[in-house]
């Protein structure tokens, strides 16, 4: 059961750190667009959209995966005093 948590977690971890990646790429490209000499304005707005968008997941899941961090610490130590009280 910890390892599939630890795998869960890790997994977790490595898909947001792509779509921040992924955002970066977008948002990048989305300046690089606004700056031809002819601006492709409907793609760049596109690919700010995409990028913002992407971060925005990338963002939430980190945070999802901070506070479940730190349930499974607090879980542990009142476990630990559970068992301190009991003995």
């Amino acid at each position: 059961m910890a390892r599939r948590l630890r795998l869960e977690s890790a997994s977790s971890l490595a898909i947001s750190i792509l779509l921040v990646l992924v955002s970066l790429y977008f948002l990048s490209n989305s300046i690089t667009l606004m700056q031809l000499e002819e601006p492709r304005v409907a793609a760049s707005l596109l690919a700010a959209v995409i990028g913002l968008a992407t971060l925005s997941a990338s963002v939430t899941l980190l945070r999802t995966w901070v506070i479940a961090r730190v349930y499974e610490e607090a879980k542990k130590d009142v476990e630990s005093e559970e068992e301190h009280e009991i003995i």
